[in-house]
């Protein structure tokens, strides 16, 4: 089953269930649920299951759409799709973002490889939080903080003023809920772009928050979310091109899922790291993004990704495209005062 969520202009959100290249809309009239989130939790997804909850609102449902048409818009007049997972409407934070890094081999050594050409010196911080991971260590686990700052496709991620380097980071992403026995489940699967400013974080790792959080559109999520039992997380195909006036000018693919988790228990080693310090509260949804087995080095894309450039990201086993323009990040205007 493959699951979107989109707006309607003038209505608000919407939940879509795709059928080949229809979308079915599941947000049919008063007290329709208009997020997964309220499936998940309101209509009883949470005893009885996601598809199971989804199902029984198919009689229901109000009309078709083309899916085609949902991705093409962007934010006009007609419907468009947003990320497909979310909070309720009004509780953006009911959603929590959480993220793993150098949890691949090709992360790790050539984070390790910036890392000494910013600094000039041996950096091996990233190498050897690679091998502690895979001895069964400790990962690298942060937060995008502001689930808002989290966008869909089609729609913008941002580039701050004071970037150094930004690069995509082409990541599958699970999904989470607490389901009524106080136990967590996967819910499904989507595709994740982590933007990173790469240059300050290979100048420092200390700088990590900040080349990972930053208002606007730091992340994104989508298209859709494929629910876990139809989706196979072991073996995935992942790819990521940059466009540039129409052109390509960088592209990289490469394989992740659990069987490219190089970790005692996969994809559970992460989990298990996050969950036992941070659970999971009642009523919330949490995105993991998984790391990335695509880096683009200064030797692929020197200059990093521009305002206007698009970042166009591919996921098999029925994911598909994630595809985002990039614009400037305003000018915050509330220095003044303070003396800037």
């Amino acid at each position: 089953m493959k699951l979107l969520q989109f707006v309607e202009p003038g209505d608000g959100m919407h939940v879509g269930l795709v059928d080949g290249e229809q979308v079915l809309d599941l947000t049919g009239g008063a007290g329709a649920p208009r997020t997964i989130y309220e499936i998940y939790y309101d209509l009883g997804g949470d005893e009885r299951g996601l598809t199971a909850a989804v199902e029984s609102l198919q009689g229901a449902a109000s009309r078709t759409l083309s899916l085609t048409d949902l991705q093409a818009n962007r934010g006009s007049e007609r419907p468009y799709l947003t990320k497909p997972v979310s909070g309720p409407p009004g509780d953006p934070h009911a959603l929590s973002v959480w993220l793993a890094g150098v949890t691949h081999e090709v992360s790790a050594k050539l984070r390790e490889i910036e890392a000494q050409q910013a600094t000039g010196e041996a950096v091996n911080v990233y190498e050897q939080k690679y091998q502690e991971v895979s001895a069964g260590g400790r990962p690298e686990l942060f937060s995008k903080g502001d689930p808002d700052a989290v966008v869909g496709h089609g729609q913008p991620l941002t580039r701050p003023a004071d970037t150094v380097r930004m690069v995509p980071e082409t990541e599958l992403v699970s999904v989470y809920g607490l389901n009524k026995r106080g136990q967590l489940e996967r819910l499904g699967y989507t595709g994740g772009n982590d933007a990173t400013d790469n240059g300050i974080e290979a100048a420092n790792p200390l700088n990590l928050p900040q080349a990972k959080n930053w208002a606007g559109g730091c992340a994104s999520l989508g298209p859709v979310l494929v629910t876990a039992d139809e989706y196979d997380d072991a073996d995935v195909t992942v790819s990521c091109a940059i466009l540039r006036d129409g052109q390509r000018v960088a592209f990289k693919e490469g394989p992740t899922g659990q069987d490219n988790l190089n970790m005692p228990d996969e994809l559970l080693h992460l989990e298990r790291h996050l969950f036992n310090r941070i659970p999971l509260e009642p009523r919330m949804l949490l995105a993991f993004y998984w790391g990335t087995p695509i880096v683009f080095s200064e030797a692929d894309f020197a200059d990093g990704i521009q305002v206007g450039d698009v970042m166009r990201l591919e996921f098999s086993g029925g994911i598909g495209v994630l595809e985002n323009p990039v614009v400037a990040l305003a000018e915050t205007g509330q220095l003044a005062e303070l003396g800037a």
